[in-house]
């Protein structure tokens, strides 16, 4: 673990991967060391960024191991099940909360409606030969993951896919226009007008390209199965959601999906609880700054932000810090 001392300059790291993430984390390093710094003199607040996806998986182990301080990723289910051992790791790893930030999401999947398709086991017994669009596949991304894992439930996966003649595409997958300039194919919504793709399998579903794919072709919303939510439920804690009715073009009807609400702010247990307040006081404080980030209808973070939005995701337990400073804000852990 990277010492913390009060009596010296200290060196605090963050792991906040990703466009957004990272964005975060400059907020929250300016909190923590800006004029008026609560830290010792001299002290240096860095973030730290890697390939967005893979840190989902790997970044709970990097912050148990003391590389980091923090870590960010989502969902929390997700990263509860890492530090339980279920996924990516083989041992218990002793992490708890800071702050989960509201953001509102689900993975789901639909297809062209003129594909005639209304169940997800409609494409294992039709041996459809589906070209889809996902995110990066197996731990290179949660999104993809969880398609596998859903897929699986249903007794065929994404090579099966491809074995009838399909197509699974997970490098066209750019929300974010500005970051997409290294992607030198069509864009999904293109693909999808010119028939050149069949289905999206995938989360950000808060994101404008969602609505722009949607109003562009016909599309079908397929739920996933009670059971086969139980199921992942048991084996890895993923938490259900329900897409309402009427939220796209042409949804006639709830969908039930995976939840993939939340970003959750995390560390170890042991981090100094003066440290762990630190942080989370530091959200709050500059809470304007980082909803000013995020503007508009599609924005991925749901404002406002506040100590109780913070505090009410309780997938993992939260640090005595965070815990002390919810309660002085009047914030009800879990309310």
């Amino acid at each position: 673990m990277i010492i913390l001392d009060d009596d010296h300059p200290v060196e605090f790291k963050m792991l906040t991967p990703g466009f957004n993430w990272l964005r975060l984390g400059a907020v929250l390093a300016h909190g923590l060391n800006g004029y008026h710094s609560p830290l010792p003199k001299g002290s240096t607040i860095s973030t730290h960024t890697k390939h967005a996806g893979q840190m989902c998986f790997e970044g709970p182990e990097l912050v148990h191991r003391g590389v980091y301080h923090t870590g960010m990723s989502s969902p929390p289910w997700l990263v509860k099940a890492i530090s339980e051992g279920k996924v990516a790791s083989n041992h218990e790893l002793d992490l708890v909360a800071l702050a989960v930030l509201p953001h509102h999401d689900v993975s789901t999947m639909m297809v062209r409606k003129d594909l005639g398709i209304t169940r997800i086991e409609d494409i294992r017994d039709r041996k459809i030969p589906l070209r889809v669009g996902i995110p990066p596949r197996g731990m290179d991304h949660p999104g993809g993951w969880i398609i596998d894992k859903v897929l699986e439930e249903y007794g065929f996966c994404l090579a099966d896919i491809e074995s009838w003649g399909g197509q699974v595409i997970d490098s066209d997958r750019a929300p974010i226009e500005a970051l997409a300039v290294h992607v030198k194919q069509k864009s999904r919504i293109q693909k999808l007008r010119d028939g050149e793709l069949d289905a999206i399998f995938d989360e950000a579903i808060m994101t404008k390209p969602w609505k722009d794919m949607t109003d562009a072709v016909e599309m079908q919303f397929l739920s996933v199965d009670d059971t086969v939510l139980k199921r992942l439920e048991a084996k890895y804690g993923a938490k259900s959601a329900t897409l309402p009715a009427g939220k796209f073009r042409l949804q006639d009807h709830d969908v039930a999906c995976i939840d993939f609400s939340g970003w959750c702010l995390y560390c170890r247990r042991d981090l100094p609880e003066r440290y762990a307040y630190l942080v989370t006081q530091a959200i709050v404080q500059h809470a304007s700054e980082v909803e000013g980030m995020y503007p508009g209808p599609f924005s991925p973070l749901t404002s406002p932000i506040s100590a109780q939005v913070l505090c009410s995701e309780t997938a993992l337990p939260f640090h005595a810090g965070a815990i002390r400073f919810y309660e002085e804000q009047g914030a009800k852990i879990g309310g």
